[in-house]
């Protein structure tokens, strides 16, 4: 699924991964994971014009804008 450990237990907490258990272990399907694997819902690659990208060299002197400027440069 290309995901950490850590992502795997939040996903089985939240219910978007079915599991069961057994003896004591927690196991799941190959073929949950293939569906999970397929999914559309994956997280967009960040671009330049992503707003995070505004941050950069915030708060490091020279002049530009500083840390405490961040969230009227990311819009919010």
């Amino acid at each position: 699924m290309g995901v950490s450990v850590a992502t795997v237990w939040r996903m089985l907490r939240r219910g978007q991964l079915a599991s069961v258990r057994q003896a004591g272990r927690r196991l799941i399907s190959a073929g949950a994971i293939r569906k999970r694997a397929k999914s559309t819902d994956r997280i967009a690659s960040f671009t330049e014009e992503h707003p995070i990208f505004r941050l950069i060299g915030a708060g490091r002197g020279g002049g530009g804008p500083g840390a405490r400027d961040k969230h009227e440069l990311l819009g919010s």
